[in-house]
Parts: structure tokens; sequence; C-alpha cells
């Protein structure tokens, strides 16, 4: 059974005020013939349906074997199998994850806005959780921490060097 994290509640609303705005505006101005001020309109309509229809699905699913992420920018879900994951990638105390991941056209990654989940904390969690039970380490570089796999290479420089000790 998947975890399960849904969108903040706050996130829907937005949305739905989103296209009311447009709208409102289109009743507004619909006498108006300016051609670009009405594809802003149907743009800014669009969006908002889009942010409103994409809440109704979790936004991160975490399961046995995938890991199910919704970004409200993409069009579509990134399903994600566990053994393709490559790492992630978060400022601290950053808003925005980073996951990199293999496909059969080689690596991808998705970002997702962590202040939309509701259960950020648990989600974090959950997900580092779940990576270092798979050997995988953190890293700091400035402001980013990474959670990664040792490639070959580097497991033999740390191998040499606690040979070494």
């Amino acid at each position: 059974m998947p975890v399960i994290f849904q969108f903040r509640p706050w996130v829907r609303r937005a949305g739905l005020s989103i296209v009311l705005v447009a709208v409102a505006a289109a009743a507004g101005l619909g006498w108006i013939r300016e051609r670009s001020l009405w594809i802003y309109i149907f743009t800014l309509m669009a969006g908002g349906f889009k942010v409103w229809v994409g809440t109704f699905r979790p936004v991160a699913e975490i399961g046995d074997d995938l890991l199910v992420l919704r970004p409200l920018h993409n069009l579509r879900k990134r399903v994600i199998a566990w053994s393709n994951m490559r790492g992630t990638e978060q400022m601290t105390g950053g808003d925005r994850l980073i996951v990199y991941y293999d496909t059969p056209r080689g690596m991808r990654f998705t970002a997702l806005n962590l202040n939309l989940i509701k259960g950020r904390r648990e989600f974090l969690a959950a997900v580092d959780g779940r990576l270092r039970g798979m050997g995988f380490i953190e890293k700091h570089a400035g402001r980013s921490r990474y959670l990664s796999r040792l490639d070959a290479h580097q497991r033999g420089a740390d191998d040499r060097e606690g040979n070494d000790k």
C-alpha cells in the first residue's frame, strides 16, 4: 500500500480563484476586441484550471517499488522506479526537491515544490529513509544537500583511503 501525500488545501483554492478571476475578466471585458488580451485571459484560465484539476490527485505516492510525483508544472506524472533513482538535491532550508533518475533515454530530473505538499516533513523523511536504506549517502556542497550513491570509482577510492588508515 503506497503512502500518499496530498496537496495542501490552499493550492486547490488558489487554482479555482485564478479561474474565477479569468472568468470575471472575460465577462467584464467582453466588448474589447483586443486579441492579445483574450489570449492572456484564456492562458490565465487554462493555467488556473490545470492547477485546480491537478490537485484532485495526490502530489506524491511512495510505494515499495515506485515513487510517483505529480508536479503542477508538468503535464503528466513521473513514475520513478526506486532502482532507477540516481539521487536528490535540495537547497538547505529550501522549498524545492530535485529528483534525478535513469530512463531508457538517459538521466532525467524532475523538480517538486515542497511547499505544496501536505505532510512535507514526513514526505522528505520517507524519501530520505528509503534512499539511505538503499545505500545513498548525504553530501553538502555550498547551500545544497545531496543524497546519492557512491559510484564504483568513488567506492574504490574510499576503500583505498580506509585501508591506508
